[in-house]
């Protein structure tokens, strides 16, 4: 019996050293240590995933100001003010010699055309064929002329636009050296719009008027 109690308190004790030894080996408390390493990854892995986003969000604000087009600014050039050689009054002559040499040269521009139109018609019914001949020089001397004096009526007409608003810049300077023309040379020509220089320019170079004029 003493034996028996004997066996059973070696057995107890023993049981208890098993107990005691596999609590300290629990896997409940080995948790702890990869728990902690866990979190920290985790902690880490947000970090991360944090500084991309403001990569991210700084990169797109970066490629918006890169694409965001450029306002072009309009680059207005100053306008030449060229001063009037002539006054008020003068200018108000000059205007009145104007008005009247476009009325002579409308006048014989209609008569031209209808000197032409009656030797198409054949008004004047020749009867050689060197009067034919003669009447189809005259209607083409005739068209000619008139197509002459047309344009320079639209001389006139822009000497007129000079007097009255002053574009494209005042009466009576070159629109090619941007200086006055002589007096003398108006008295000839007074619709002209370029000087001496200016004429001598426009022949040297086989020009036309036009290509000497300022823009409107």
């Amino acid at each position: 019996m003493a034996k028996t109690t004997k066996e059973s308190a070696k057995a107890s004790v023993k049981e208890s050293a098993k107990e005691t030894k596999g609590k300290a080996a629990s896997p409940g408390k080995a948790v702890a240590p990869a728990k902690a390493a866990s979190t920290t990854k985790a902690a880490s892995t947000t970090k991360a995933a944090s500084n991309g986003s403001v990569a991210a969000a700084s990169s797109s604000s970066a490629a918006t100001k890169a694409s965001k087009p450029v306002a072009k600014v309009a680059v207005v050039k100053a306008k030449e003010v060229f001063k009037a050689p002539f006054a008020a009054d003068e200018l108000s002559k000059w205007k009145q010699i104007l008005l009247s040499r476009r009325a002579e040269i409308t006048d014989d521009i209609a008569g031209l055309v209808k000197d032409a139109m009656e030797a198409e018609d054949g008004h004047t019914t020749p009867n050689h064929i060197a009067e034919r001949g003669s009447d189809a020089d005259l209607q083409d001397l005739s068209l000619g002329v008139a197509g002459e004096e047309k344009d320079v009526v639209w001389q006139i007409d822009r000497a007129l636009r000079k007097i009255d608003i002053s574009q494209p810049m005042p009466y009576g300077l070159c629109e090619y050296t941007k200086e006055a023309i002589p007096r003398t040379r108006l008295q000839l020509i007074p619709w002209t719009p370029l000087s001496i220089e200016g004429a001598t320019h426009l022949e040297k170079n086989n020009l036309t008027v036009e290509d000497l004029l300022a823009d409107e």
